[in-house]
């Protein structure tokens, strides 16, 4: 654990790591959504916990209970991904990772169709890859432009979402 580039702290690699192998397991107090919500409705950083969605019931939040799992940073140009097995989250190499490397994975939170300009802009991405898409969101296909403009300052009105078309 040590100072992050991307944010805050974040977690290195000690030691070469394969591609493929499983690098630590996401720990932390299981609660429901309920539970998650009313914990953190109040906090201004709510959307900076350690809460990571286990299935559709139940959510670990790190905060409590937690490993250095919970620091591993957000990019999109990942070195980990996460892998859910049989109650548990892993953190699994997706390529070769050289000792004193950063370990990052794909956040990928979940797209509210409420969100506007100012969501976007709350969860702007600082990963620096050359393939930053410039939020930590989970951006729908038909709405990236229209997060683009977001992200660079410009207020665009939304477009209404695609009809879903039957073959």
């Amino acid at each position: 654990m040590r100072r992050s580039k991307i944010q805050g702290r974040g977690a290195f690699a000690i030691k070469p790591i394969r591609k493929g192998q499983k690098v630590d397991e996401y720990w932390g107090q299981r609660i429901t959504h309920e539970e998650a919500d009313d914990r953190y409705k109040d906090n201004d950083a709510r959307h900076h916990t350690f809460l990571f969605v286990l299935d559709d019931e139940t959510v670990l939040d790190a905060r409590y209970g937690g490993n250095d799992a919970r620091f591993i940073n957000h990019s999109c140009d990942p070195n980990c991904e996460t892998e859910i097995e049989k109650g548990h989250i892993y953190i699994k190499a997706i390529k070769a990772i050289a000792p004193e490397t950063e370990l990052t994975y794909d956040y990928r939170f979940a797209w509210q169709d409420d969100y506007g300009p100012k969501d976007v802009r709350y969860y702007t991405c600082r990963c620096g890859s050359k393939k930053c898409r410039g939020t930590i969101l989970k951006v729908p296909v038909y709405l990236r432009p229209t997060v683009r403009e977001w992200l660079a300052g410009n207020d665009v009105k939304k477009p209404r979402k695609p009809a879903k078309t039957t073959r």
